[in-house]
């Protein structure tokens, strides 16, 4: 998996196309959390499932219908502000479920683990991109810091940081043209 920063990051890069009615840092918090939130499932390992077993790491809490069903949750309840039928909050949903959705894309572009359940519960198995630019980074800090810390980061930097900073540029630019207010 990518590290919990690079998970979070997404979160904070997609708070930018988020409803202008709202603050920018409590979005992109929410969806920093959400981005990182599929992570939860290592609890797994403390209650004796095993890694391959649905409710395992990288299992249903890494899936569409998870991403989905947390995304809906989320939309509602925390922006209970924004009106249900109006277009900020279907872009909420979309936000969310992004969010929550990038964990596993992200994971799934790594080198290592059993894969990701994307279509559980309805299909059991789990998938890679067929690319791996990004190292795995292992569970626990003194596991990353005491191992691959620097391969795992600047793989990060260069396939998911980037590209992220350079989208960040272009959204910017792109909502101050569209305020008058230039380049």
């Amino acid at each position: 998996m990518p590290t919990i920063i690079t998970h979070a990051a997404v979160g904070v890069a997609l708070a930018q196309l988020g409803p202008a009615a709202l603050s920018r840092k409590r979005l992109a918090f929410s969806l920093a959390v959400l981005s990182v939130f599929p992570d939860l499932d290592v609890v797994a390992f403390y209650f004796q499932i095993p890694y391959s077993h649905w409710l395992g790491h990288r299992g249903f809490s890494h899936s569409l219908l998870f991403a989905l069903v947390v995304a809906a949750v989320v939309a509602r309840l925390e922006f209970r502000k924004v009106p249900l039928d109006s277009r900020d909050r279907w872009r909420l949903f979309v936000l969310c479920a992004l969010a929550i959705g990038s964990h596993g894309i992200l994971d799934a572009f790594t080198d290592g683990g059993l894969g990701i359940g994307f279509l559980l519960p309805f299909a059991s198995g789990r998938y890679f991109f067929p690319f791996h630019p990004l190292v795995v980074s292992p569970i626990g800090l003194g596991n990353f810091l005491g191992g691959p810390a620097l391969a795992v980061l600047s793989s990060e930097a260069l396939y998911v940081w980037l590209p992220i900073a350079a989208l960040s540029i272009v959204a910017r630019r792109r909502r101050r043209v569209s305020r008058g207010e230039g380049p």
